[in-house]
């Protein structure tokens, strides 16, 4: 049999089945940004970026987990760090790496959603630290990357909405 007849045999086969399933609607994540309980909801403990270390984002073998050994307060959250070297680099400067939106999903936060990302899925952009989260077949990286700059529009805009009714 070849690869065309394989393919409409398993069509034939499992059309039926797919015909008697409801379609489900797209499951919301996360919570409206009109309805978010706490800007930490995402840091339990208070430890920020799921304990991963935020300079290690931008170190080719990056990003590693921090530890308990070496660790930094600011603005209220813990950041953990793999060395001491890390931990000294952030306090140099920690807006340059701390992640944007408060480390929320940069893209459910540009459709009004508050969701925790998945912390190995990021990029930099504008020399900024962006989380993504990843929902069955969807990876949000994927699709802000479809679209940059509306999406980040769309996020800052929510995320100062955020902001000021915290």
């Amino acid at each position: 049999m070849n690869r065309g007849n394989a393919l409409a045999l398993a069509l034939w086969l499992v059309a039926p089945v797919l015909a008697a399933q409801e379609m489900q609607p797209k499951r919301e994540t996360g919570v409206s940004v009109d309805h978010v309980p706490d800007l930490a909801m995402c840091s339990p403990d208070g430890i920020a970026v799921g304990g991963y270390d935020v300079v290690s984002y931008r170190q080719p073998d990056g990003p590693v987990q921090g530890s308990g050994d070496f660790v930094a307060e600011h603005d209220g959250s813990t950041y953990r760090f793999a060395s001491e070297a890390n931990r000294d680099e952030f306090l140099e400067d920690p807006e340059r790496y701390i992640p944007a939106y408060n480390g929320f999903c940069a893209i459910t936060l540009s459709f009004g959603r508050v969701t925790c990302p998945e912390y190995t899925n990021f990029k930099i952009e504008n020399d900024q630290l962006l989380l993504f989260e990843i929902t069955g077949f969807t990876n949000g990286r994927t699709l802000w990357n479809s679209d940059a700059d509306t999406f980040r529009q769309r996020a800052d805009d929510n995320f100062d909405r955020l902001l000021r009714q915290q």
